[in-house]
């Protein structure tokens, strides 16, 4: 149950590094750094104002949803469905300066922020849960459950659908294909800033967490197939299980372990994953 809760904040980790590879072809590298400053966010809203951090959670997808545009439009739209070498240098280069901008604003230290459930726990016969660990979860499944209405029920998703399976007609009957990028960057990258903020109520942030948090974040996308929201929460959802179980069964220290050796075996005998669907 333990890792179900953690898997689940995984996921939305990692929903938006896959709704950008799903529409425009573009693996953000820099997507880690996006979750860091959520948390820096909800640090903020902490311990310099006095607010429960899950009251900013529009802020913090605000801030992301600026960031991640800026990302966008100095970097990103050059290589709008080319996932080549130069977009990954790019988007590490891109991480590497908000990584150094975050050090100089807030420095070096680990920071942590609190909200009304940090600190409290249910207990029932052998379960013993975080109230907080629990709020994350309803949380990022709300969250991912609302993103995907907004894909499947909406015009605007259904332009996004459209700009993923081919630009060239969609642009043919009308829609702007570069208007739906920027839109579907923004919506990304604030997601990336919402799950930071529920992330830092019982995680520590750094300025280098983003580095941290990304292996979790591909090998979620990996297993649940890029591209597809609800298969990558459910990933997310996978590498937390096996994580708790491995940490239980074996040595907290090596519980990562089991998740490569994973995600070298998708990556050998299903590239895209459990839901993903090949593309050109």
């Amino acid at each position: 149950m333990s890792g179900l809760l953690v898997g689940g904040v995984y996921g939305i980790l990692a929903v938006g590094l896959s709704l950008a590879f799903g529409v425009m072809r573009i693996i953000n590298f820099a997507h880690g750094e996006l979750v860091m400053y959520g948390m820096f966010a909800g640090v903020v809203a902490s311990r310099m104002l006095g607010i429960d951090p899950l009251l900013i959670l529009p802020i913090s997808f605000l801030v992301g949803a600026l960031i991640g545009v800026a990302q966008y439009q100095i970097v990103f739209r050059h290589f709008v469905g080319q996932a080549t070498l130069q977009q990954l240098l790019a988007a590490i280069g891109c991480a590497l300066v908000l990584q150094m901008i975050a050090q100089l604003i807030f420095g070096a230290d680990a920071r942590t922020a609190t909200s009304i459930f940090s600190g409290q726990y249910i207990v029932f016969g052998p379960f013993f849960l975080s109230k907080a660990q629990i709020v994350a979860f309803v949380i990022a499944a709300s969250t991912t459950l609302a993103v995907s209405l907004l894909l499947n029920a909406t015009a605007w998703g259904k332009a996004v659908r459209a700009v993923a399976d081919d630009v060239e007609a969609a642009e043919i009957v009308g829609i702007n294909s570069s208007t739906v990028n920027i839109g579907a960057f923004a919506l990304s990258a604030g997601l990336a800033g919402l799950a930071g903020t529920v992330l830092v109520t019982y995680f520590p942030v750094t300025p280098v967490i983003g580095f941290s948090l990304m292996p979790m974040i591909i090998i979620a996308c990996t297993i649940g197939g890029l591209g597809s929201l609800g298969g990558t929460f459910i990933g997310g959802i996978c590498c937390g299980v096996i994580q708790q179980i491995t940490a239980m069964m074996w040595n907290s220290a090596l519980q990562d372990v089991p998740l490569y050796v994973l995600l070298l075996a998708f990556i050998a005998w299903r590239p895209t994953g459990l839901f993903g669907s090949r593309v050109e």
